[in-house]
């Protein structure tokens, strides 16, 4: 960026506390320039810190933007045949799109879990998987998962390779199925099966038909929401859901 339009941006900001005195009198535009170039040569962090705040705030916008254009027309999702927790005819459904190797997902849970215990009995949270090919052992969990719900343990299963996140080895599944008390035998069976690999084929067909390639990304009533976002951003998501429908 040119020195003048860094000094035109910082001169409308707040800079670091005691970098400057505030004068009532009016100063010349090259003084001016000169004094927030000398700040700049003295704070190279204010810099820095403004540009975080600038984009920060375009991000947002932009997100907010998107949002309103999905609330004309909702992303769908098909749910049938996953994973769901939470009752079926909660006000909101929060689908999630993971991948059981990926850090940012295992970071995600926490948000995910605090969200289901602060509008409990009013969201249910949906899992579809999206195993990142640079995950070595991703596509390999998400299949056990699935052998997991056939027993109906999917969630207690999906905390576990959570768990282990980047940790995760081919023994590992067997492990965590004999530590939940499954039949092993029928586990294997059924993460082989063609069942399985079929409900994973169709969660990527619909990532892909989204344009989701990133993990998590997650789906809320039909809004969409890309990341390991704090919770605000969901009860900002929530918020403009329920001033549409109220």
């Amino acid at each position: 960026m040119h020195r003048r339009s860094i000094a035109v941006l910082l001169a409308g900001l707040l800079v670091a506390p005691g970098a400057i005195a505030a004068e009532p009198a009016a100063v010349p535009p090259a003084d001016l320039e000169k004094q927030v170039l000398e700040i700049i040569q003295r704070h190279p962090e204010v810099v820095y810190n403004a540009l975080r705040a600038y984009q920060s705030q375009a991000v947002r916008a932009q997100r907010r933007a998107e949002w309103q254009r999905q609330l004309e027309n909702p992303v769908k999702v098909d749910l049938q045949g996953a994973p769901t927790l939470g009752p079926a005819d909660a006000a909101l459904t929060l689908v999630e799109f993971s991948d059981f190797q990926c850090p940012y997902c295992s970071r995600a849970q926490s948000t995910v879990k605090a969200l289901l215990e602060k509008y409990k009995g009013r969201i249910r949270l949906v899992y579809l998987h999206l195993p990142l090919p640079v995950h070595s052992q991703a596509k390999a969990a998400a299949l056990a998962a699935f052998a997991a719900g056939e027993q109906g343990k999917f969630f207690a299963y999906h905390d576990r390779l959570f768990a282990l996140g980047e940790q995760l080895v081919p023994e590992s599944f067997e492990q965590i199925a004999r530590e939940l008390n499954l039949d092993v035998a029928r586990f294997n069976r059924d993460r082989e099966s063609p069942q399985a690999l079929a409900r994973l084929e169709a969660d990527l067909a619909q990532a892909r038909r989204l344009e989701l390639d990133a993990t998590p990304s997650f789906v809320l009533n039909g809004i969409v929401l890309k990341g390991a976002l704090p919770i605000e951003e969901f009860e900002e998501a929530i918020k403009l859901l329920q001033s549409k429908s109220g």
